[in-house]
């Protein structure tokens, strides 16, 4: 018996062979078969690509090149404060002659010959007293003095003092105690030696302190 060919049967055969109604399902349905898609390879984590790679002439300046040294900045030492204060003398009895003086006339007033007499006159010697300039021309501060010598007189010739003592008022020729330290002001050395009444009242102080 000679088998069927599928080409034979038509539509009108097919209805009669199966009068219900015949659905596809989509499990009968056989989709073409889809190229196999093959995923790019990933660079190797050490792998450079060709557009970063650096040029050869800077793989030079990096490799074959080291840092600049660091330049030395020489050290300079910072200028000491000028001193306030130049002192002269060996101050046996902590007298203290403060004056405001250029540094020639200063270094000239242990031999002055109306000082000495001033001295002589109140029992004391040149090594009895300190030669004390006030540098800066400004006044004077009685605190700062102590920490340079030892004080139990002061006499200034034309040189401001002050201090955070309680005291008088400072008043030319009237002795001031500040502590236990009596202080005797008086005008510039240059003047007294010419004026006879300012002699006077120079003498009628140091009178009061020293004898």
């Amino acid at each position: 018996m000679a088998g069927l060919q599928a080409e034979g049967i038509n539509e009108e055969f097919l209805k009669n062979l199966f009068p219900e109604t015949i659905y596809l399902v989509d499990s009968d349905l056989t989709l073409p078969a889809q190229p196999e898609q093959i995923a790019p390879e990933s660079p190797a984590p050490d792998a450079i690509p060709p557009a970063m790679e650096q040029p050869a002439a800077l793989k030079n300046q990096i490799t074959e090149h080291s840092p600049a040294a660091t330049p030395h900045i020489p050290h300079l030492p910072i200028p000491a404060a000028p001193a306030k204060y130049k002192l002269a003398g060996t101050n046996d009895r902590g007298v203290v002659l403060l004056v405001t003086l250029p540094d020639a006339e200063f270094s000239q007033l242990p031999q002055l010959t109306f000082l000495q007499k001033i001295l002589e006159a109140i029992g004391l010697k040149q090594t009895d007293v300190a030669y004390v300039n006030n540098v800066s021309g400004e006044i004077a501060r009685f605190e700062d003095l102590e920490q340079e010598l030892q004080i139990r007189y002061i006499i200034s010739f034309a040189s401001r003092l002050d201090t955070e003592l309680p005291h008088d008022k400072f008043t030319l020729y009237h002795p001031v105690l500040l502590g236990d330290v009596p202080v005797v002001f008086s005008h510039a050395l240059a003047k007294l030696e010419n004026d006879v009444e300012q002699k006077k009242l120079l003498w009628n102080a140091l009178q009061q302190v020293f004898l």
